[in-house]
């Protein structure tokens, strides 16, 4: 019989219920005795919930009964496969305890079992069988099959001989994961230290990282975009063989994500932090100017004119308009919005084709009609947008959002919880999202960007089984709904998001993968070439110069078209020679 999942904190409850009721017989009364076994049980699967260690001193404690006996109950548990010793030290005197997936799995019928005994003796349910699971209290049966399970431990851990290094951006998921550090340490039988950069140093890193004669980090954190790079150079390893060997498959992650990460045909990273970007509006702002959130271009320009000013100080609209990385972003994802990538991708039945860049589509489309469009809308909104969006970074524009200084915004999803779990912010629980605005009659398409976790290419041998194993649980389904628990907004798994523990953290995860499902996310706004980075910077002087009105828009294009016309034919010069 297939039992209904609970959450964690309806087991918890069950557990904290079950031991009351026992200690009512066991301490209140002599009608029974102390069961040592249930004890150990329910200590260890307290734990084991609340992510914390447990060692066979503390399990011994809460049996109680005599340390001999416990000693004797543990060891029973030990040799029937329900609880797992795994060594913390190479003479393995220290080990530390951990239920097994049987015991979980026991525990969990044990606990569904009760909760229908409880329901049907106080009348919480109805005649319904599918009510007679649960129906009182969330986690029961609307939850059968998807709720995931507490992480558990691995059998055999990776081992601390050396810490696990971690390379990544300053971004919501990996600061989640530095603070969850020693539980994920202790799941794993590791010890983890993930060094955090500024995205632009972060890059450098990876190649500085390639040039020594072994790799400072066993994972690298790579930024979507940036994989026809690091692929190219040889920087990260390719993962074909390693995905095969441990038949590792790929189906449970969005699609476009997944293949977002391939790089001629290999697998160069595994996702776990994708993000979208999507357009955030406050509803209760369009409301009182009495507009819908802005499904075109033209529209989205209308808005910004109509809530700018609005109410006092408030701007219609703050943009990523600052210089460098941020305003050539937002060129090439807004590009995408008039039709068009930054290069002469091919043409396929859903947008542009990054899976087969050729040397054909090496030319820039950036002085074209959909490159002037562009340019012209970004500066039509200049009027209408927050005063410091000529220095914003990702940061700076979602903090101004979060404040309520503007009404709308582009934004990464992932960084949606800077006003969504942020109770001071004016902003939560305001907010609508939608994909990017597009110019009238063509199709939504919102870019995916975010970041994957890859091997630098540095990494000994010795090391690629090791930082293989890490980056596998790290990416696992049940951590990515641990993430999200902890303040990541963002899950690259479909099973991850089905999750209704998960969607109840916010409706957006829910949204997002029904954006991908519809094929509303794309990577072809930013195409992972290897020439990317060398765009972005070109870009992000040529655009910020025209917004700051110091060069007209054909003399911006003009420029910007050149610039990486020549960067295309140098580095066609170096492949030939």
């Amino acid at each position: 019989m297939d039992e209904a999942k609970m959450t964690r904190e309806e087991l918890m409850r069950v557990l904290s219920f079950a031991g009351t009721l026992r200690k009512l017989s066991e301490e209140k009364t002599d009608l029974a005795s102390v069961d040592a076994r249930w004890n150990i049980v329910a200590y260890a699967m307290n734990r084991h919930f609340e992510g914390k260690m447990l060692t066979i001193t503390s399990l011994a404690d809460a049996a109680g009964v005599p340390y001999g006996t416990a000693m004797r109950r543990i060891g029973e548990l030990i040799d029937e496969g329900l609880l797992l010793r795994r060594p913390r030290s190479k003479s393995g005197k220290s080990f530390s305890l951990h239920p097994t997936r049987t015991l979980i799995t026991q525990f969990e019928v044990y606990a569904s079992e009760f909760k229908r005994t409880v329901g049907n003796t106080f009348g919480f349910t109805g005649d319904d069988a599918d009510e007679a699971e649960g129906g009182f209290y969330f986690g029961g049966h609307y939850m059968a099959s998807r709720i995931l399970s507490y992480p558990n431990a691995m059998r055999v851990g990776i081992g601390k001989e050396r810490p696990i290094r971690v390379l990544c951006p300053i971004d919501p998921t990996f600061k989640t994961l530095k603070k969850l550090s020693p539980q994920l340490g202790e799941l794993c039988g590791a010890q983890f230290e993930f060094i955090t950069m500024p995205l632009d140093q972060l890059h450098d890193e990876i190649f500085e990282n390639q040039k020594r004669a072994k790799s400072r980090y066993d994972i690298v954190s790579v930024d979507l975009p940036w994989i026809g790079q690091l692929a190219e150079r040889a920087a990260i390893m390719p993962l074909n063989d390693l995905l095969k060997a441990n038949d590792f498959r790929g189906s449970d992650f969005h699609a476009t994500i997944w293949q977002a990460a391939r790089y001629r045909g290999q697998q160069c990273g595994i996702p776990i932090q994708p993000t979208v970007e999507l357009l955030f509006c406050r509803k209760d702002l369009l409301d009182e100017v009495g507009l819908d959130i802005p499904q075109t271009t033209d529209a989205l320009l209308h808005a910004a004119q109509a809530l700018h000013g609005a109410r006092r100080g408030q701007s219609g609209i703050v943009m990523n308009y600052g210089r460098g990385t941020p305003v050539a972003h937002t060129f090439m994802q807004t590009m995408a919005d008039f039709g068009s990538p930054v290069i002469d991708l091919t043409p396929s039945v859903d947008g542009f084709d990054t899976g087969s860049i050729h040397a054909k589509n090496y030319r820039p489309l950036i002085d074209s009609k959909a490159g002037r469009e562009t340019a012209q809308f970004l500066l039509d909104l200049l009027p209408f947008a927050h005063p410091d969006s000529l220095r914003c970074d990702w940061d700076k524009r979602i903090g101004i959002f979060s404040r309520g200084e503007a009404a709308m915004t582009y934004g990464w999803s992932i960084r949606a919880a800077r006003f969504e779990q942020d109770d001071s912010s004016v902003a939560q629980g305001k907010v609508i999202y939608s994909p990017h605005p597009s110019k009238a009659g063509l199709t939504q398409v919102s870019p995916v960007g975010g970041f994957v976790l890859a091997l630098p290419a540095a990494l000994g041998a010795e090391r690629v089984a090791v930082a293989w194993k890490a980056m596998e649980y790290l990416t696992r389904p049940e951590l990515m709904k641990l993430y999200v628990q902890n303040g990541s907004l963002t899950s690259p798994r479909f099973s991850t998001s089905a999750d209704p523990e998960v969607q109840a953290v916010s409706g957006m995860i829910r949204d997002i993968d029904q954006m991908e499902q519809n094929g509303t996310l794309k990577v072809w706004p930013r195409p992972p070439i290897p020439e990317f980075a060398d765009i972005i910077s070109i870009l992000g002087d040529e655009i910020y110069f025209l917004l700051q009105q110091q060069v007209s828009i054909d003399e911006a294009l003009g420029s910007a078209q050149h610039r990486i016309e020549m960067l295309f034919k140098m580095d066609a010069s170096k492949k030939a020679g």
